[in-house]
């Protein structure tokens, strides 16, 4: 089996610490995520950012849930962001899975 071809899947947690580590080197990233909706307690649209980074988190007493939620930067936006991490599907292109 050919190595050279990279995986179609990658571990969520294994995505957030290469968003991590990608962001410290300065460089970005795309995700794919599904926007939570508080209403219907269900994960709605999906939103493909293309090149993000990760910001800073907020603690829990800030934001509630927060070492759950990824806070990132949409860089081609400017703005800040954040999104559940269980909801995110994709990561440079990767399908995420939850193990």
């Amino acid at each position: 089996m050919a190595m050279d071809k990279e995986p179609q899947t990658i571990d969520l947690f294994q995505a957030i610490e290469e968003m991590k580590r990608i962001s410290l080197a300065g460089g970005t990233f795309s995700i794919k995520f599904r926007k939570w909706n508080r209403q219907t307690r269900n994960g709605g649209d999906l939103v493909r950012i293309n090149a993000a980074r990760v910001r800073p988190k907020a603690s829990d007493e800030e934001i509630s849930g927060s070492s759950y939620k990824l806070f990132f930067t949409d860089t081609e936006t400017g703005l800040a962001r954040v999104c559940w991490q269980p909801l995110i599907v994709e990561f440079n292109g990767r399908r995420t899975i939850l193990n």
